[in-house]
């Protein structure tokens, strides 16, 4: 039955088993390294949902396989599925190709994919290139936009910046001029280009007398 089930899964990417739910393999995305310079291949997995599925084509497959009638395919399948059903924790069911079914430690089925062999799955080597002038969809708060929009959009206001340096400048001098305006003709007795006030001249203070 085990290489039934393997035949009919890889081929329809599910298997029903009744009672228990179904086989399904998930197909994984691929996974960039970009620090190691590597693309890790995208590696299936097949797990069980319990999620009920009409077994009826699958049973008919098997009749085929085995050419038996339906009837007897229905009874085997049943038959496996009881086995798996009543498994304890001790033991495991194979399938050589895909993986194993096991009990874990809640009590509860489940099925383990076996590793595949790098081989068949290489990872690529890769190099992270760069491309400045290429436009991508991206979003800036609540607004849709794209890569080239955003990048005229801040090279427009640096140039604006750089046009409109001499405004401030400007505007700097103005308000530099009015406040000496009003701080020289706020102390008119101030002279413009230093000190007014007059130093008084003393006498000389002797400090020594002249012999006779």
């Amino acid at each position: 039955m085990e290489d039934l089930i393997e035949l009919y899964l890889f081929k329809n990417k599910q298997c029903p088993l009744p009672s228990l739910g179904v086989l399904k393999i998930i197909d994984c995305n691929a996974v960039a390294q970009f620090s190691e310079g590597r693309i890790d291949a995208p590696l299936p997995t097949i797990k069980l949902f319990e999620t009920p599925m009409p077994s009826d084509d699958f049973i008919e497959f098997i009749a085929a396989k085995r050419n038996i009638s339906a009837a007897e395919s229905s009874a085997l399948l049943k038959q496996y599925c009881n086995t798996l059903q009543n498994m304890d924790a001790y033991n495991e069911k194979k399938l050589p190709n895909a993986g194993k079914f096991y009990v874990n430690a809640d009590g509860n089925l489940v099925f383990k994919t076996i590793e595949l062999p790098k081989a068949f799955l290489p990872d690529i080597s890769v190099q992270r290139v760069i491309h400045p002038t290429s436009s991508h969809a991206m979003v800036v708060g609540d607004k849709e936009t794209t890569s080239t929009e955003m990048a005229a959009y801040y090279s427009d206001a640096e140039a604006m910046s750089k046009d409109r340096w001499w405004i401030w400048a400007a505007a700097l001098a103005v308000v530099s001029s009015a406040v000496l305006f009003f701080y020289f003709n706020d102390k008119p007795d101030i002279n413009h280009f230093g000190n007014t006030q007059k130093i008084e001249i003393l006498p000389e203070a002797k400090t020594y007398s002249i012999a006779e």
